[in-house]
């Protein structure tokens, strides 16, 4: 005879939401299959009132989707295939959904009911889930508005080390000093610092740590897909714990748990010199085009473009010629002395990319540098031939 637990029944939208903000974190394959699964969890809170959990981790990052607007008929668990549950969802049309574990002997299934169309899908006997740690209620919480977390974000992470030859630097720099929360990262050649001042930046201590790259893009994704108003961060031993938070209302909320990376980050701020020694000023879209016309004669291998600097003109031209030659006259103001500088193509595309004003200056000292409000670029030169 079959036993049933796990009842529950919520909005469609509601519950494809919470599965795919866990889908950030489910790796596509993994030496445990267990983590490509996501753990349903729910329970009841006030009569059939609950708080249904979407459980996801790869052993270094753990997620908690938790959706409010949910009628529990029976608590419990389950634990199922991420991609072929959020697949079923998103592919119907149905307001409401309807689920239910139903165990056989040494079997289970989650029957799965919506308006157009049933499945039954097997569900995981015999193997637990690895647990995911639950946001702290009695740590510091420092919270930060989303949109300006997710500009911060945008304006740093691409200056990671992508190669790995540190462990540190492939990091992102996060710290809460005295009113100030900072991203920040280098690979050494290319350094990024976004600063967001306030007085609710604050904290018993001042807090320094080193967030994993995989960590940073899993909660750039959440942010872009649920649009939340503000983001909680907390810090408890060597994990952090981002709690991302909807509006007023709003049916889901999300828990990332992530381990911090070991070691010191360097003092980065002591290669950003106060003011450059002469400045040239471009116009913002004009810079980013033809900066994207010279890279396309450049290659992966070799990035490097040449800026030819002269009383107010300049030239973009690449480095190597192997991909063929391009040379790109552009306006700007400048005052200094005829300059020639070496750039990687793609690190100054990236900013530009991110660039908000309409026209940029930028600072010639060891290397360029690029401000405006809340965020700093320095790009170091790359030598060029004699």
């Amino acid at each position: 005879m079959a036993a049933t637990d796990l009842k529950i029944r919520c909005e469609r939208e509601d519950l494809l939401a919470a599965i795919q903000a866990a889908d950030a974190v489910v790796p596509t394959t993994s030496a445990k299959p267990i983590l490509t699964n996501l753990q349903i969890d729910a329970n009841l809170t006030d009569g059939k009132q609950g708080r249904l959990e979407i459980i996801a981790t790869d052993l270094q990052v753990g997620l908690r989707s938790i959706i409010g607007r949910v009628e529990i008929e029976r608590p419990g668990q389950a634990v199922v295939q991420a991609r072929q549950l959020a697949g079923i969802l998103k592919e119907s049309r149905s307001r409401s959904v309807t689920m239910e574990l139903v165990r056989k002997e040494d079997q289970s299934q989650l029957t799965i009911v919506l308006a157009d169309g049933d499945y039954q899908i097997p569900a995981v006997v015999g193997e637990s889930f690895p647990p995911v740690s639950f946001f702290p209620t009695d740590a510091p919480v420092v919270t930060v508005p989303a949109n300006r977390l997710e500009e911060m974000i945008r304006q740093t992470v691409f200056a990671v080390d992508r190669d790995r030859t540190s462990a540190v630097l492939s990091g992102l720099y996060l710290a809460v000093n005295e009113n100030e929360f900072i991203l920040a990262a280098t690979d050494g050649k290319v350094l990024c610092e976004a600063v967001e001042k306030g007085d609710a930046y604050k904290m018993p201590e001042a807090t320094a740590v080193i967030v994993p790259a995989v960590t940073i893009n899993h909660l750039h994704r959440i942010l872009l897909a649920t649009k939340p108003e503000k983001v909680d961060v907390a810090f408890a031993g060597k994990l952090i714990f981002l709690r991302i938070v909807t509006g007023a209302g709003a049916a889901l909320q999300v828990e990332l748990t992530s381990r911090l990376v070991e070691g010191n980050y360097p003092p980065y701020r002591n290669a950003l010199p106060s003011k450059g020694t002469s400045n040239v000023v471009f116009d913002s879209s004009e810079l980013a085009s033809a900066v994207r016309r010279t890279a396309l004669m450049t290659s992966n291998t070799s990035r490097g473009i040449v800026l030819t600097l002269n009383h107010d003109q300049a030239v973009l031209s690449n480095l190597n010629y192997t991909n063929g030659s391009a040379r790109i006259p552009l306006p700007c103001t400048y005052q200094g002395a005829a300059n020639k500088l070496g750039i990687n193509a793609l690190y100054l595309g990236e900013v530009l990319k991110v660039y908000k004003g309409p026209r940029i200056e930028v600072e010639i000292s060891k290397g360029l540098i690029m401000r405006e409000p809340g965020v700093t670029y320095l790009i170091m030169p790359i030598s060029l031939p004699n």
